[in-house]
């Protein structure tokens, strides 16, 4: 072997390192208390290095495959620790190896002294202790390894290992959170499994190196780890982790707007590749940072963790067995939804090319302004599976069984992208419930499926249930137009011709055959649609249909009051809570529309 990496060996090397990340990924969650004790650096780390295992290809230009791992790991990349590790990836690239086909040891510690280099540029305030100390020590490990001519590669490597694992142990007396929970930094240690798992690919036998490579599926560490942690009191600055990836010509793009991001958050990691720059924050104003990229280039991606929610779930009490988890078609208000610990996956907004996160990193003001220039191109999607994905390897940690109640089969693709990424987690009782509604309906059931988990009723149980009350449950609405149903193809545009000649608003509800909206009758004014809503709904009544309703709307806050007083004056039914709806239902009704939910069923919340 001498002082040559092969193409091919540093490729296994790579693998071998990611694989190893993700073994450890309980682990790395457990040590997790910095900068945000929210349990997830684990499940960050070894989400980007799933991505990298399965995109990652053999070549035999050695510029061409740190390229690719630079790209895999900037996309793939989550959090904090993962967006500073694809810098560390990214860095490697910026050295150009003079040999396509191999790795002389020269270049290679040139090359990772590069990747540190970019992994601590990219981080507005480093901090000791943490990965960016263990990336360091390795690297003049190994340039001190060099100048010991005795040593091979291998024992260059095994020697440049055991600094970082000695810097790793000394992060404990770095950081005072650290020091307080007797744990090492999260991210330093996954850093050092990476480089880890790479020696044990460069020490092995070539059949053990066949099998590392040969191995097809990576077995999770689900062994449960015995170490207890002193209480970690300090709840999370800002609430959201978010990430976006924007397509930007200038990859410098972003450093005009340092100062304002500053302002709207920390934790602020800036990633870069080729053409693509990926933006890491902590921050209360998704929206704001968002509309700020938006300036900067095309966004492409983005990914958020409501890192409160997070902390609870890891670190307080659980008032449930089972994790409650909707999609953000479920119209629930946020306080309900901060206050019961209802996990939410939000589908995606497209406009123009950019995609944003429903309820989160776009507002309805803010999509109603987008809908009011009809040169703007704009539709939904489905959450990505990556987002998905992310969602139940953290809830498989904290609950004993995950049940998803998303907007039904028949409206969207969201069923079947959370159904496809449920099937990976063969030893997790996952269930996904076809709702066949959304808005107001969907999120009653949703609030049913949490009243029934936290009275302590089985995973089994509950399900049955909601399949009897879904049977049960439905929606009335009032649109202002019919312009949102045109747009998204759901009715002609001479059917629209005429009901906007005739200024009519018309009155839908779910078709038990179709389960998709339906057309039941029209009104002329906002106060007739009130009053025919609540003539129908009374009707419900009548057959004992009607237990509890909600009401969502796409108006003012004020107006949405009134009407809700409107209906429990003409029925006597109080709404269990009165809320905007989602972008994405929004996009599909346009402004100035009401609905009111019910089910069969009393809610209490």
């Amino acid at each position: 072997m001498g002082d040559v990496l092969s193409t091919e060996l540093f490729y296994g090397m790579i693998l071998s390192g990611a694989k190893q990340v993700i073994h450890n990924e309980n682990e790395l969650n457990q040590l997790n208390v910095f900068p945000v004790a929210d349990r997830d650096t684990g499940t960050n780390l070894a989400t980007m290095m799933r991505y990298i295992v399965d995109n990652l290809s053999i070549t035999k230009d050695t510029q061409e495959l740190l390229h690719q791992l630079s790209q895999h790991g900037l996309v793939g990349s989550c959090g904090n620790s993962g967006l500073i590790f694809s810098q560390f990836f990214y860095g490697l690239t910026q050295h150009h190896v003079a040999e396509k086909t191999k790795v002389k040891l020269h270049d290679f510690v040139e090359m990772i002294a590069l990747g540190y280099t970019c992994a601590y540029n990219s981080v507005s305030n480093p901090k000791p202790g943490t990965i960016l100390t263990v990336m360091e020590k390795w690297v003049e490990g190994y340039r001190e390894s060099l100048k010991n001519t005795r040593l091979n590669m291998v024992e260059g490597f095994k020697s440049s290992v055991a600094k970082a694992q000695l810097a790793l142990s000394e992060t404990m007396n770095q950081l005072e959170v650290l020091r307080l929970n007797n744990v090492v930094d999260a991210g330093a240690q996954g850093f050092v499994n990476f480089i880890e798992g790479m020696l044990k690919f460069l020490s092995v036998g070539q059949d053990q190196r066949a099998l590392i490579l040969a191995e097809q599926s990576v077995v999770d560490n689900l062994a449960q780890l015995s170490h207890e942690f002193e209480d970690v009191n300090e709840l999370p600055i800002f609430r959201y982790c978010f990430e976006t990836v924007i397509r930007a010509k200038d990859e410098n793009a972003l450093e005009p707007h340092k100062v304002k991001l500053e302002q709207m958050g920390d934790s602020i990691v800036i990633g870069r590749g080729a053409q693509l720059l990926k933006l890491h924050i902590h921050t209360n104003q998704p929206e704001a940072v968002t509309q700020l990229l938006a300036q900067i280039g095309d966004i492409l991606y983005q990914k958020i963790d409501d890192m409160l929610m997070q902390y609870n779930i890891a670190n307080l009490p659980r008032k449930t067995r089972v994790a409650i988890v909707a999609d953000t078609m479920a119209d629930l208000p946020l306080e309900l939804i901060q206050a019961h610990n209802i996990y939410r996956i939000p589908l995606q907004v497209k406009i123009n090319g950019n995609s944003f996160l429903d309820k989160f990193s776009i507002s309805l003001p803010q999509t109603f302004t987008y809908l009011s220039n009809p040169e703007n191109r704009i539709g939904t999607a489905a959450p990505s599976a990556a987002l998905v994905a992310r969602s139940f390897q953290f809830l498989q940690q904290h609950y004993e069984s995950i049940l998803v109640i998303p907007v039904g089969k028949a409206l969207s693709s969201t069923y079947d992208v959370i159904v496809n990424q449920s099937r990976k987690y063969k030893d997790k009782l996952i269930s996904v419930v076809d709702s066949q509604m959304n808005s107001a309906p969907l999120g009653l059931l949703v609030a049913y499926a949490n009243q029934l988990a936290e009275a302590g009723i089985s995973h089994e149980e509950i399900v049955v249930k909601l399949e009897s009350a879904r049977k049960e449950t439905n929606v009335l609405i009032m649109l202002n137009s019919l312009d949102g149903l045109i747009r998204s193809g759901r009715l002609s545009k001479s059917m629209g011709f005429i009901a906007r000649l005739l200024r009519l608003k018309p009155l839908l509800h779910m078709d038990a055959q179709t389960n998709k909206p339906k057309v039941i009758g029209a009104a002329f004014t906002r106060k007739g649609g009130w009053k025919k809503l609540t003539e129908l709904l009374k009707k419900q009544q009548e057959h004992n249909k009607v237990k509890s309703i909600a009401v969502v709307h796409t108006d003012s806050y004020e107006h949405g009051e009134i009407f809700a007083k409107y209906v429990t004056r003409q029925t006597g039914l109080k709404p269990c809570y009165i809320t905007h709806a989602s972008s994405v239902s929004a996009i599909h009704t346009d402004k100035n529309s009401f609905a009111i939910g019910y089910i069969n069923q009393t809610i209490t919340l």
